[in-house]
């Protein structure tokens, strides 16, 4: 669902750049109004790292399409909703930065469609349908696969307003985001149900070890992600959509590969376990300085 660069109008990029930078502005906001509902620097920073491992999985769907986990619903019920978005958006700016996955400039539309709706309104949704006394794997699995829905009808809002698409193109990207939307339901459910077994008052060190293990089995599993093109790619070039230009040209592992190491696995690997320690390390400080903060004030 990263959208790659050029695929927006210059008009909608300041728009959604400055609604996500609203957004994650907020979330920090509430995180340092309520010192309390922020989880540790260590969980924090094991969750973004398990977010950009489950990110890196593409798996198959049907008829050459692939598709992965936003992770957003999943983030929100182990940090909550305002730490999540925090989350999702160092996921997503990493990603950008250092792997070309989704424009430079379209990095605003990315942390709209997955950080803010995926984490904050997944997240949000979630809440409060466990507030109505909804059972938890049902409130989970409901508000991930509206979470995923959301992203998609934003994608389309946003390609629609950048004078690009048609009618059966959006219906297109939102069946096939269906199919994602069940998948990320579905994962939802089985990882916070691992990892965050509430009622059982797993302690903090077995969360955080469970955390880890799902950090390693993602990098190890990442040379067997599926290469199809994901659902939004696929859309995009179903419909000739899909621009030309290159993704952000600087990032120096793009394509979640590096270029100096022959073996396209090993590089995978590698590629892969850069992405989680950067992701890790940028969340923990980011986590210890609100927390720092917090405890000043």
């Amino acid at each position: 669902m990263h959208i790659p660069s050029e695929m927006l109008s210059g008009s909608v990029c300041p728009v959604t750049a400055a609604i996500a930078a609203g957004g994650v502005a907020a979330s920090v906001y509430l995180i340092y109004k309520n010192k309390d509902s922020m989880p540790s620097a260590s969980k924090f920073a094991m969750v973004s790292a398990a977010v950009f491992g489950l990110q890196m999985l593409n798996y198959p769907i049907w008829h050459g399409i692939s598709g992965h986990l936003i992770g957003g619903v999943f983030a929100a019920a182990m940090l909550g909703a305002p730490a999540a978005v925090l989350s999702l958006a160092i996921v997503l700016l990493l990603q950008t930065l250092l792997f070309a996955d989704g424009g430079l400039l379209m990095l605003g539309a990315n942390v709209l469609n997955m950080a803010i709706l995926g984490a904050g309104a997944g997240g949000l949704i979630r809440s409060a349908m466990l507030r109505r006394s909804m059972p938890d794997k049902t409130a989970t699995a409901l508000a991930a696969f509206i979470s995923v829905e959301l992203a998609a009808v934003a994608l389309c809002a946003e390609l629609a307003f950048s004078g690009k698409g048609s009618a059966q193109a959006f219906l297109t990207l939102i069946g096939v985001h269906s199919a994602l939307a069940a998948f990320e339901a579905v994962a939802s459910v089985l990882l916070i149900s691992l990892l965050d077994r509430s009622g059982e008052e797993v302690p903090a060190k077995r969360t955080l070890l469970a955390l880890g293990a799902l950090v390693i089995a993602s990098v190890a599993l990442s040379p067997f992600a599926c290469a199809f093109p994901d659902a939004f790619e696929w859309t995009m070039q179903t419909f000739s959509m899909l621009p030309e230009a290159p993704n952000f040209a600087n990032a120096p592992f793009a394509g979640y590969a590096i270029a100096s190491l022959s073996n396209t696995a090993l590089s995978g690997i590698c590629a892969g376990a850069i992405g989680i320690v950067s992701t890790a390390a940028f969340a923990y400080v980011a986590a210890r300085i609100l927390c720092r903060r917090a405890t000043v004030a």
